[in-house]
């Protein structure tokens, strides 16, 4: 389990221009909640922020003064246009209670199907939910492809679970082989080519 400091600062003015000033200023506005307390407005740096997304840290020790609160970053809001960070939600809480996160998947390999009879590999999740306790958040799911031929798969039914629940359905689809588009034109362009030359053979009997 990785964790990682980050510092904040409480953000008592919550208006629209002040938020705007934030991101010019390379920080985001930000919400701390925890169970039924109220909400906490901060603003944190978004360099900072995206080191965290970036690494395998789940659990976030979050400095507010001279507090720190253990939390996750429960939800990100980005611009619909520039697809940047524009707002993050923490959410508090205590490490003997089950929480839900998600966990990124790790593909390594390199298939069968792609590397000798020229297949394509289709991932089709990223991420894995989970159940389980704080301290027992897994930092990923590696997923080792090597053995993939054509028409194969590894399915969320294939991972191991140890110390947490998988929440993601056990028949979903994690990555597989599948024939590559120009494998079903050249497969068609034969097909009208034999067409073409039967066509051509009968005529000439004729």
């Amino acid at each position: 389990m990785a964790n990682y400091k980050l510092n904040t600062q409480l953000r008592p003015d919550i208006h629209k221009s002040v938020n705007k000033q934030l991101r010019k200023d390379e920080k985001i506005p930000a919400v701390y909640y925890f169970h039924r307390e109220d909400p906490v407005p901060l603003s944190v740096d978004l360099k900072e922020l995206r080191t965290i997304i970036h690494s395998n840290a789940h659990i976030i020790e979050l400095h507010m003064g001279d507090k720190k609160h253990i939390c996750i970053l429960k939800d990100l809001q980005h611009d619909p246009v520039t697809d940047e960070i524009i707002h993050a939600d923490f959410m508090g809480i205590t490490l003997k209670e089950d929480i839900t996160v998600n966990v990124p998947i790790i593909v390594e390999g390199s298939a069968i199907g792609v590397r000798d009879f020229g297949g394509v590999l289709a991932q089709h999740l990223w991420e894995i939910e989970v159940k389980c306790k704080a301290t027992h958040i897994p930092d990923n799911f590696t997923v080792n492809v090597s053995d993939l031929n054509i028409g194969d798969s590894i399915f969320v039914s294939d991972l191991k679970a140890e110390n947490f629940e998988i929440l993601t359905p056990a028949k979903s689809s994690i990555v597989s082989v599948v024939k590559a588009t120009g494998m079903k034109i050249e497969e068609g362009a034969e097909e009208a080519e034999e067409t073409e030359e039967d066509e051509e053979d009968k005529a000439d009997k004729e």
